[in-house]
């Protein structure tokens, strides 16, 4: 899997689990949807140690680094397709 194919799985599960946890803010005893819940905020944080790993952090937040390295990279819109 490329880097771009990565960031966009990455992307996919980050909305699957926030879209499982705004179900759950009012479905709080739905044990099916806290399953899928679980299995795609697991496979976002597989995803994005993984990709992390290969290119470094993806969020400022965890940065070790003493630079921005991403920055340096083209934004989406600036590539010629998506």
């Amino acid at each position: 899997m490329d880097r771009d194919q990565l960031l966009r799985q990455l992307s996919a599960e980050q909305f699957a689990a926030l879209e499982m946890q705004l179900y759950l803010d009012t479905h709080a005893n739905d044990a099916n949807a806290m399953r899928i819940f679980n299995m795609h905020q697991k496979n976002y944080l597989e995803l994005k140690q993984h990709y992390e790993a290969l290119y470094g952090p993806i969020t400022v937040n965890y940065s070790t680094h003493n630079s921005w390295n991403w920055i340096s990279d083209p934004w989406p819109w600036e590539k010629e397709a998506n």
